[in-house]
C-alpha cells in the first residue's frame, strides 16, 4: 500500500471516530445512569433509634418526676412527686396501670372543715366564691416567708391553726414572692407546711398551684416560666398521703399556657364571676383517701 492510500485510510478513520464518538459516549453515559437507577440502596437500620412516643393523660394522683428549667440558671432541676391536675407522661408500647383515683367529685359541704390560706387571689375566692362554709386566712400581699408575723382580723397564723380542728387546709401562695430567690421561697414554704402539720397533724394539706398571668402582664420578675418553676418546686412537698398538689391553670389558661385575657382585668386576678367556677372545680377535685 503506497503512502497516498495510507494517508487516505487514516483520514477516513479519524473522520469516522470524530463523527461516531458522541454517539458512543452518549450510549456509555446512558448505560451507566440506568445502572445507577437499578442499584439497590443499602438498608438503614433503625435499631436503637427512639421510636415515636405515645402520650397518656395520667390522673392527678399519679406521682412522678418533672424536669423544670431554672429561669435563674442554665441548668435543669428534676423534682420528684410533682402531681398536676392533668399531666402528660411519655410512655412506650407497654401497658400503663393507672393507680386508684384520689380526686373525686364532692359538694360544698366537703369544705365545712376547710381552711384556705392565701394572698389576694384567695381573698377573691373568699369574697366572690361560693364556699362560704370554709374559713379563710388570707390577705393582699401575703407570702409564705412572712406568714408567721402576719395578723389577719386580729389572729396570727398559729392562732388560727389552734382555734379549731380542720380536716383540710388549702394553700395558694407564691405570686408575691415569685420574683425572689427560689431557694429562700421554697424553704419558707416548707416551714409553713411544717407549722400546719404541728398544729393540725390530722388535716389534709392541699397545695394549690399559683395561677398564671396573662402574656401581657409578664415582667422579668413575674413570668409564667418563673411561676411554673415555683409551682413545680412546691409540688415536691406532695406525698399523696397527707399533702396533695392540684393545678387549676388548665381551666383558665389559653393554648400558650398564659392566663386568658378574657378572664381578667389586670392580667393577674380573675374577674369576680370566675370565682364560682374556681369553687366548682374545687368541688370536682376533692380528696378521697
Amino acid at each position: 500500500m503506497n503512502k497516498f492510500k495510507q494517508c487516505t485510510y487514516t483520514i477516513i478513520l479519524l473522520v469516522t471516530c470524530v463523527i461516531a464518538s458522541p454517539f458512543i459516549f452518549k450510549q456509555i453515559w446512558n448505560s451507566s445512569s440506568e445502572k445507577k437507577k437499578t442499584e439497590k440502596l443499602p438498608e438503614i437500620s433503625i435499631t436503637g433509634l427512639a421510636q415515636p412516643a405515645q402520650t397518656t393523660a395520667v390522673p392527678t394522683d399519679q406521682s412522678g418526676q418533672t424536669t423544670v428549667a431554672d429561669p435563674n440558671a442554665a441548668t435543669t432541676t428534676t423534682i420528684a412527686g410533682a402531681d398536676a391536675q392533668t399531666t402528660t407522661t411519655t410512655t412506650t408500647t407497654e401497658a400503663v396501670t393507672e393507680p386508684a383515683q384520689m380526686f373525686v367529685q364532692g359538694d360544698p359541704s366537703y369544705f365545712d372543715d376547710a381552711l384556705f390560706v392565701g394572698d389576694s387571689r384567695t381573698v377573691g375566692l373568699m369574697e366572690y366564691g361560693t364556699l362560704d362554709n370554709a374559713d379563710y386566712f388570707c390577705d393582699v400581699g401575703l407570702a409564705s416567708y412572712k406568714i408567721d408575723s402576719e395578723y389577719i382580723n386580729g389572729n396570727s397564723f398559729a392562732g388560727t391553726l389552734q382555734a379549731k380542728t380542720y380536716g383540710k387546709i388549702y394553700i395558694m401562695l407564691g405570686i408575691n414572692e415569685v420574683g425572689n430567690n427560689f431557694d429562700y421561697t421554697v424553704n419558707a414554704y416548707n416551714s409553713m407546711i411544717n407549722t400546719i402539720k404541728q398544729y393540725q397533724p390530722n388535716a389534709i394539706i392541699v397545695i394549690l398551684a399559683n395561677l398564671h398571668v396573662t402574656a401581657g402582664a409578664q415582667t422579668d420578675s413575674i413570668s409564667n416560666d418563673r411561676i411554673n418553676y415555683l409551682n413545680a418546686s412546691i409540688a415536691q412537698f406532695a406525698d399523696n398521703k397527707t399533702v396533695y398538689y392540684i393545678d387549676i391553670n388548665p381551666v383558665f389558661d389559653d393554648p400558650d399556657g398564659n392566663l386568658r385575657s378574657d378572664t381578667t382585668g389586670d392580667g393577674v386576678h380573675v374577674y369576680a364571676n370566675y370565682y364560682p367556677t374556681w369553687c366548682d372545680w374545687l368541688c370536682m377535685n376533692t380528696i378521697q383517701k
